[in-house]
């Protein structure tokens, strides 16, 4: 205990936080300070002995607070620390679209949950969990409590007098759930009840309304037909060609035709001409036969365009006999030409349009370096690591022959890393 010389006058905060019980919650350089008698005439006082001893009472109820806090030395530095989490976690998540339209749609819970904790934690801190602003609060808190069975949605008419009366929105519905008009867009039905005077609010708040009312989905009769993909198990079990147009910087537009082994995905030839051509398929047809034809019969899968269903290659099919069958994609079978319209993506996207090419003689020689590289030294995780000309020689699919280094490695570096420390594990 530390004794003055001379007499001191406390601060009246320190007499109520002993009077009430708080004298932990006091610095140790203040306890240190308080001579015993003074502590225990303070603690024994009656409430009424001061002028305004009725404030007491209101103090108590915030010293509560900090006596349940002040019972951990770091409760304090607790909430400190996760608010600046809380602070963190909005900053990452602000551009995520639709975070706050998912916390609006939960307004009854958000402020229900800081209603009932307002008591503990302020009003003003538990807002900063949500990251909404005091008016935003106030206004769900008057939608939440402040409800109206004079309005739809029981929004008080009074506070928000400029919301659609009853039957408007009843109109909505009906318009909105009318079988005549399910396969239009909201804007036309819109315009229809307009037109027809049955409404009498802008297109704005019609798609408000139709939202809130849970109309949210595409509005069609049928759903699209969706087609499988097309599935072989060997190399030149199926072929199949394709069209794509590239535009070079001297705004001229080039058809490249290609010729692909569907199983592998190796490029078996390829042409650029000024318009889809049938003479080319043709002739990257009868190339790759002569070259890589089997024992067993082809497929050869195209869409329906003119340079695939022409006289001209249907001549060349009639001279192999019936060791190439052609078949057309979502016609005379159920599957989609998939994975060669995903090759000529890559092509385009990955190698040809990052290279700025300026004319069809740049073009030209892209292509042959570019198809080269896809062929023979691009390896793809769908192909389980090989190259298509990998692949379409026979060489099986599987990863794990690329992984036979894995375990030595493994042990080297367990090794290697046990038999270093750092600075911590001195």
């Amino acid at each position: 205990m530390t004794y003055l010389s001379s007499r001191i006058s406390w601060d009246t905060n320190v007499k109520h936080y002993i009077r009430n019980g708080l004298y932990n919650n006091l610095p140790n350089t203040i306890k240190g300070k308080i001579p015993k008698t003074n502590k225990h005439r303070w603690e024994n006082e009656t409430k009424d002995k001061y002028m305004g001893c009725e404030v007491a009472s209101f103090i108590k109820e915030e010293l509560e607070l900090i006596k349940r806090v002040g019972e951990s030395r770091n409760s304090k530095k607790v909430m400190e620390a996760y608010f600046r989490l809380s602070d963190t976690y909005h900053e990452i998540i602000s551009t995520v679209k639709g975070v706050k339209l998912q916390v609006a749609l939960q307004k009854d819970k958000l402020v229900n949950a800081i209603e009932n904790v307002k008591d503990v934690i302020s009003i003003e801190m538990a807002l900063k969990v949500f990251n909404i602003s005091k008016a935003t609060y106030h206004n769900y808190k008057t939608l939440v409590i402040n409800k109206c069975d004079s309005s739809y949605f029981l929004w008080c008419v009074k506070q928000y007098p400029h919301q659609l009366l009853k039957k408007e929105i009843s109109q909505i519905k009906k318009y909105m759930e009318n079988e005549n008009y399910l396969h239009w867009s909201k804007s036309s039905v819109y315009l229809f009840a307009l037109r027809s005077k049955k409404i009498s609010f802008c297109l704005t708040t019609w798609y408000k309304y139709t939202k809130l009312l849970g109309y949210n989905k595409a509005r069609h009769l049928h759903p699209k037909k969706v087609y499988k993909s097309l599935t072989s198990y060997k190399p030149n079990e199926i072929w199949c060609a394709d069209v794509t147009i590239l535009k070079t910087l001297d705004d001229k537009k080039h058809y490249i035709h290609f010729l692909m082994d569907h199983y592998s995905k190796m490029i078996l030839g390829c042409r650029i001409e000024n318009s889809p051509s049938p003479k080319v398929i043709r002739d990257l047809l009868e190339q790759a036969y002569l070259k890589h034809k089997n024992k067993e019969a082809i497929t050869f899968v195209s869409d329906g365009g003119v340079e695939n269903v022409n006289n001209t290659v249907q001549e060349f099919l009639t001279t192999t006999g019936q060791d190439i069958k052609h078949l057309i994609a979502q016609k005379d079978i159920p599957f989609s030409n998939s994975k060669i319209e995903a090759f000529n993506k890559i092509i385009k996207h990955q190698f040809l349009l990052p290279q700025n090419l300026t004319n069809r003689k740049q073009l030209e020689t892209a292509l042959t370096i570019d198809i080269q590289t896809y062929n023979t030294i691009r390896p793809q995780l769908s192909l389980q690591g090989n190259t298509p000309a990998e692949t379409f020689l026979g060489k099986p699919l599987d990863i794990n022959y690329y992984k036979t280094h894995f375990d030595s490695q493994k042990t080297l570096r367990i090794t290697q890393n046990q038999q270093n420390r750092c600075n911590g594990c001195k």
